[in-house]
């Protein structure tokens, strides 16, 4: 997915407007954050050589970033979006580099796909340096705010299923009764909507 859309609008990731940078969207920095979460927290399993602990923090991140992140994003992409290939691309450096000790065949495909084309990397994803995780990237705040988000959605996919009403089918109103409704910002508001 990322070097198909990377190559149909010819980025590249030295190109301007990196992931952090003015273009990123609430989900940019929530994608991020989840990204050097999950490599702390893969790299602490690892001291502990505690592989099913990381195991499923890849897991659930991968299932994140993929049923979340690019879902709510795919127009971004298919427009060309710089913000949101470059925090795509980020992303995936991050976890192909703390799953090469777990996956070494598969993270060394995605790594010599994605990164030794382009000159943004070492040749092998195990000669790689282990990456290092940006606490102050991680925005706890943004996480739970997120959840609550997902957590609607859900909900409200649920209500759709049970009476009938397709998913795509525009809704006159929704009422929503939820703790931390009113924290929420308008960008998370309309990722419910």
């Amino acid at each position: 997915f990322q070097s198909l859309y990377a190559r149909a609008n010819s980025w590249s990731p030295g190109d301007s407007g990196g992931s952090v940078g003015g273009g990123a969207t609430v989900l940019d920095r929530w994608a991020l954050s989840e990204a050097h979460r999950v490599a702390a927290e893969v790299d602490a399993a690892l001291e502990d050589f505690d592989t099913p602990r990381a195991g499923r923090a890849l897991a659930a991140y991968i299932d994140d970033l993929s049923n979340w992140y690019v879902r709510r994003s795919r127009r971004r992409f298919w427009a060309g979006d710089v913000s949101a290939l470059a925090t795509l691309h980020e992303c995936l450096q991050l976890v192909t580099l703390v799953m090469a000790p777990i996956t070494p065949f598969i993270t060394e495909r995605v790594w010599r796909d994605l990164y030794v084309p382009t000159g943004a990397g070492v040749e092998s994803v195990h000669l790689a340096a282990w990456p290092k995780s940006d606490a102050s990237a991680v925005d706890d705040d943004l996480a739970a705010q997120m959840s609550l988000v997902r957590r609607l959605v859900e909900l409200g996919r649920a209500a759709r299923a049970d009476s009938g009403v397709k998913t795509r089918q525009p809704l006159e109103r929704a009422l929503v009764g939820a703790q931390g409704w009113a924290r929420l910002s308008e960008e998370l508001r309309d990722q419910i909507a």
